[in-house]
């Protein structure tokens, strides 16, 4: 059973908390969310993203945010971010399928993750434009 307490990761989770949260859409347990078959395009990019920082490329995982989210999360921090995840929640193995959502008019997709010590939830919410508005990592919700 993969552990969802973070109280163990302390810098990393305040650091994830402070510069993810600023720019990012959370979903929070009884928010108005309805399933999307309109998030295709979000779907794409958060799976580009995904797969570029699982390659070690913040650059190109970062080709799609838009004008917020690069200031808040340049390719270098979110390369040290995404190094922090990986030494806190250990290796990364498998993702399951994404789901999306609609939450205040914006696509959200949310993909689960399972690193060797734990799952993660990774959310990547996108903005009318195609831009990429938001991106948070919080436990694997059951």
């Amino acid at each position: 059973m993969a552990s969802t307490d973070l109280t163990h990761f302390g810098k990393t989770s305040t650091l994830l908390a402070l510069l993810l949260c600023a720019a990012t859409l959370v979903i929070m347990p009884g928010a108005r969310a309805a399933d999307s078959t309109d998030g295709a395009q979000c779907r794409v990019l958060a799976q580009h993203m995904l797969s570029a920082l699982l390659k070690g490329d913040s650059k190109a995982a970062t080709d799609a945010f838009d004008t917020d989210m690069r200031t808040a999360l340049p390719p270098a921090k979110l390369s040290e971010l995404w190094g922090e995840v990986q030494s806190n929640y250990g290796k990364f193995r498998a993702q399951s399928s994404a789901r999306t959502l609609k939450v205040n008019g914006m696509d959200v997709v949310i993909t689960p993750m399972q690193f060797a010590k734990t799952a993660l939830d990774a959310q990547v919410a996108c903005n009318t434009h195609g831009q990429i508005a938001g991106f948070f990592l919080r436990p694997t919700s059951t």
